[in-house]
């Protein structure tokens, strides 16, 4: 009777054995399945840390998101050369600090040259009005265009990539109104010198009414050809089918 029941606790624990072994196992494999099958294949786990990568927006690395791996999202939330400063360095600054001209043994026409020379740029736009050394020499620009610059610095001086050409937003239909197509073009092309703030020549056209009451001399400035004195922007004559927009919003009778 006692080797029976010997046997039997035997085999009861190694029952029990097998069944706490082949749970363990099957968890074990099911946290491996977890890692290495993500969607995109990165070998990336549940808490998005990849095997590859760096968390300063670098596409060379990745940040090991797999929402956050390509395209402008790579650069959520981060100010770039591409999109941020490149615009801010047309309007102001490359039409005297160019690869031609170069005043004051100053170019600034890529990114490479920016970056190189942002702590200069960033000094020279913070001086008092009135300075010599201050830039442009038309007057310090808005603050928020110096935060943009130190923001780049910030987040580490990318070169990031071209936002996509979307036109100028509305008027599919041929009929234009402020709103929706001609103050982003403004905001594209004229706000950083002509703004509220220190605006270059006293010539303000951050509103809609600012814009109207300044017309004549808006549409004058911009049919001037790229290397004329007063041409708007000074980096060169916009597009030819934006100038149309702003003249044909004009002979619409200026809808805001």
């Amino acid at each position: 009777m006692k080797k029976i029941a010997f046997i039997f606790m035997g085999f009861l624990v190694s029952a029990l054995t097998l069944s706490c072994t082949s749970d363990f196992h099957s968890r074990d494999y099911q946290q491996v399945e977890d890692i290495t099958e993500t969607p995109d294949g990165s070998g990336s786990d549940n808490n998005g840390i990849g095997n590859a990568g760096n968390s300063n927006g670098d596409p060379s690395g990745g940040s090991g998101n797999s929402d956050n791996t390509s395209g402008s999202d790579t650069y959520a939330g981060l100010v770039t050369y591409l999109a941020d400063v490149k615009p801010v360095m047309d309007q102001l600054c490359v039409s005297c600090h160019n690869a031609a001209y170069k005043e004051d043994g100053v170019d600034l026409s890529t990114y490479l040259l920016t970056k190189s020379q942002i702590d200069d740029i960033l000094k020279s736009m913070q001086e008092d009005e009135g300075e010599d050394d201050l830039m442009p020499p038309s007057g310090r620009v808005d603050n928020a265009i110096i935060q943009t610059l130190i923001d780049w610095k910030t987040d580490g001086l990318l070169e990031g990539e071209s936002p996509p050409d979307n036109g100028e937003p509305g008027g599919s239909d041929g009929n234009y109104t402020y709103t929706a197509d001609i103050a982003p073009i403004i905001s594209n092309h004229c706000i950083f010198c002509h703004g509220s703030n220190s605006p270059a020549g006293g010539y303000d056209i951050s509103t809609y009414q600012k814009t109207v009451d300044q017309i004549a001399v808006f549409i004058e400035r911009i049919e001037l050809q790229t290397g004329q004195a007063g041409v708007m922007p000074p980096a060169g004559r916009m597009d030819e089918a934006v100038i149309q927009k702003i003249k044909d919003w004009v002979d619409q009778g200026m809808p805001e």
